[in-house]
């Protein structure tokens, strides 16, 4: 177990091998450990060198003879802890380059073609590509979903799906099957940016989410684990017309809004 751990490290077999030496014998100079461990001297010194590199041990000099000390095995935490935070703030001076630059790039930006496009998702991390594509939407959402199908799938993602959508103020026109749940969550309708109709669930049911934004139509089926974008000014144009047609009879239909 613990070899594996310092594995996971980026130690070598050897290394290790030295490494643990080294914890055992405390404060010693290379031939010690070479003994120890029956290493050459000088391939037990180049490991230890590289231990020093690394944190694991640290080298002083003491009448021309070069002494090596483990390090408190505690500072390995340390070190990890420190590089966790150099990692990060990395990574957001990146995000944040890429952010001041990003109107530049998508001015830049042109599509490979301008034949339609069809791009297809498999499994958790595929719907999720799926949805993160709908945040990029320059109009607002139209939507055919049931609640049902959606509940407890991607709890954790759909958490801050929601508030992302609407922190992008990107709204929300959604179709829903007449359900105890759906009508449960299109009370929070105002909340999440949101103005949905209700359709009788006995009459017009489905389970797949199909959406229509900035020229595409996305269709998740969050049972099968599959999701598909296309790209065809001309189906979402047609959807569109669907959508509209679907969206007055439901307006229609929805016990919410009969006289």
């Amino acid at each position: 177990m613990l070899d594996k751990i310092l594995a996971n490290l980026g130690l070598a077999p050897k290394e290790i091998a030295v490494y643990l030496v080294s914890l055992e014998l405390g404060t010693q100079p290379a031939s010690a450990i070479a003994r120890r461990v029956k290493i050459p001297r000088n391939t037990t010194r180049f490991l230890l060198d590289r231990l020093v590199e690394r944190g694991f041990v640290k080298k002083v000099s003491k009448a021309n003879t070069q002494i090596y000390t483990p390090e408190q095995p505690q500072n390995l935490i340390n070190q990890l802890e420190r590089h966790r935070v150099d990692v990060n703030t990395e990574l957001d001076r990146k995000v944040e380059g890429i952010k001041s630059v990003m109107a530049e790039l998508e001015s830049r930006f042109h599509p490979e073609s301008t034949r339609p496009k069809v791009t297809f998702y498999e499994g958790d991390e595929g719907l999720i590509k799926v949805y993160e594509d709908t945040l990029t939407s320059k109009e607002p959402l139209r939507s055919f979903a049931n609640f049902e199908s959606l509940h407890g799938i991607l709890p954790d993602y759909f958490q801050t799906y929601f508030k992302r959508r609407m922190e992008k103020g990107i709204a929300m026109r959604s179709i829903h099957p007449d359900t105890p749940l759906a009508r449960e969550s299109t009370r929070r309708d105002k909340e999440v940016a949101r103005e949905s109709r209700l359709i009788p669930a006995d009459k017009y049911s489905f389970t797949p989410e199909i959406q229509l934004y900035d020229g595409k139509l996305s269709i998740t089926s969050l049972t099968e684990k599959l999701g598909i974008i296309i790209e065809s000014r001309e189906i979402y144009e047609a959807m569109a017309v669907i959508f509209e047609l679907a969206w007055k009879e439901a307006t229609r239909l929805d016990p919410r809004h009969k006289k």
